[in-house]
């Protein structure tokens, strides 16, 4: 649910619901060792799904949590998946819980309910995990944290509005994205793994920061920041540039702007806005090709650009891919409203 989806929402008076009771749900098969996920949001009133795909020979499955499961589906909004320690986590925004998979055969293990629209699952360690979550008013910003062998919420940690992606830092401080929620907010929250609170919050130069990364490329290995900008704005402006202002200014970009990711070779980094592709580097910032893409992911092993293409949002999307220097490869198609992308290494 990014921000098409999200003005939506504030408009029409969407009521979540919340749900921590362990469903039994019956198991199938499946064998996903490499290839690429494919995070589908779905549409409203609808369910979101997975898509898996094969880069190598083309395979693609659509709808594996359904497949693996016996039919159940995971329900509306379908936000992010991580993989960790065997399993996956797939944060379901509009179920308000986060469904445990087996990472190979999708089969069915576990939820962690009690979230208020939970956005993005990130592991500390074996033990623990964080869940960013905007809250029953997507203002009341926080970061859960959950046990992974009890699968319960211990703690839960305040943030700013919209709480987002979340990095660990080179000096091991978790940097969290406040991306505004369904209002706005202009700051990354900076969180000692273990402690009860934020250890900083720092302003940065946009508005609604929704990704950041570590850009080695970048003095000092620095955090970058990608802000979407706010869409109530009578200008709504994005930004990209660093967590703590220096030497490097930033760059003004187009609003609503996604998914800062890294290049394997750490030197580059990529993100989509106003229907293009963008490349950042030591070099500045630069148009690679233009693509229309509601979500973006790098490959890891080959730098191939995954470039998800939500179309209208009520039919089924599309992954174009791409080089890393913006020769267009092919597609395969995905579910309705494709964001996320995650790579199986």
């Amino acid at each position: 649910m990014k921000v098409k989806h999200i003005i939506f929402l504030i408009f029409s008076g969407f009521l979540f619901l919340f749900s921590c009771k362990k469903e039994t749900i019956p198991a199938g098969a499946g064998n996903y060792t490499s290839g690429v996920f494919i995070v589908n949001e779905g549409p409203f009133g609808g369910t979101g799904s997975i898509t898996w795909h094969n880069p190598e020979t083309g395979e693609t499955v659509q709808g594996v949590f359904e497949k693996a499961n016996g039919g159940a589906v995971l329900g509306q909004f379908v936000q992010s998946l991580t993989l960790h320690n065997g399993k996956a986590y797939i944060v379901v925004n509009g179920a308000n819980k986060v469904y445990i998979v087996d990472a190979v055969t999708f089969n069915y293990l576990d939820t962690i309910g009690g979230l208020f629209l939970p956005r993005f699952f990130f592991p500390l360690d074996d033990n623990t995990a964080l869940i960013s979550q905007w809250g029953g008013d997507g203002l009341t910003g926080s970061v859960a944290k959950v046990d992974l062998a009890t699968r319960q919420i211990i703690q839960t940690i305040p943030t700013g509005k919209g709480p987002e992606k979340m990095i660990r830092r080179p000096d091991g401080l978790v940097a969290i994205a406040n991306s505004g929620g369904f209002g706005v907010d202009s700051t990354v929250s900076i969180l000692n793994a273990g402690s009860t609170a934020e250890a900083s919050r720092i302003v940065v130069s946009g508005k609604n920061p929704g990704s950041l990364l570590v850009a080695p490329f970048a003095a000092a290995s620095a955090t970058y920041v990608l802000c979407r900008g706010y869409f109530l704005d009578a200008n709504p402006a994005g930004w990209a540039g660093p967590l703590v202002p220096g030497s490097d200014p930033g760059f003004a970009i187009p609003p609503y702007a996604e998914d800062l990711v890294v290049a394997p070779d750490g030197q580059k980094a990529y993100f989509t806005a106003g229907g293009k592709i963008y490349l950042l580097s030591g070099s500045g910032l630069s148009v690679l090709f233009d693509q229309s893409a509601y979500g973006l992911g790098c490959d890891p092993a080959t730098g191939n650009l995954f470039c998800t293409d939500a179309k209208d949002f009520n039919s089924q999307g599309e992954v174009v891919t791409y080089t890393a220097t913006g020769t267009r490869i092919g597609a395969f198609q995905a579910g309705v409203a494709p964001g996320e992308v995650v790579f199986i290494r």
